[in-house]
């Protein structure tokens, strides 16, 4: 898998594992971003029945859209019983709680890190 955008590239990693998305948000994440990417993602589910790890890369994030949020959402919901864990990173405390919150509502096993550099290191 291979999207770009302005605010959002997702990439297959396999270097981090079979099956592993690596999200890079940048800027600001609006509706429109997340529209393209959560359909982006789904697609990529919907082409296979593997369940998924996501890393979610949001050191260039500088905050979000509540709209995007609601957009994100609604493929999370989806697709829960297929994602197996998800990674985030981010020295934004804002964006680590919201992302911690999702995690909650959908039951999703989270590792949350402020840094790549913590990542690596796991």
């Amino acid at each position: 898998m291979d999207f770009k955008s302005p605010n959002l590239d997702i990439y297959s990693s396999p270097d981090l594992g079979m099956h592993v998305l690596y999200f890079k948000f940048k800027g600001k994440f609006s509706e429109s971003a997340s529209v393209d990417g959560t359909r982006a993602w789904s697609e990529e589910m919907e082409s296979s029945n593997n369940n998924y790890t996501f890393i979610w890369d949001c050191t260039d994030m500088s905050g979000f859209d509540p709209s995007a949020r609601s957009e994100w959402y609604k493929s999370m919901k989806m697709y829960k019983s297929r994602i197996s864990e998800v990674t985030i990173i981010s020295n934004n405390i804002l964006i680590r709680g919201a992302a911690r919150v999702m995690m909650e509502l959908f039951g999703i096993k989270a590792n949350i890190v402020r840094s790549i550099e913590d990542f690596h290191v796991q």
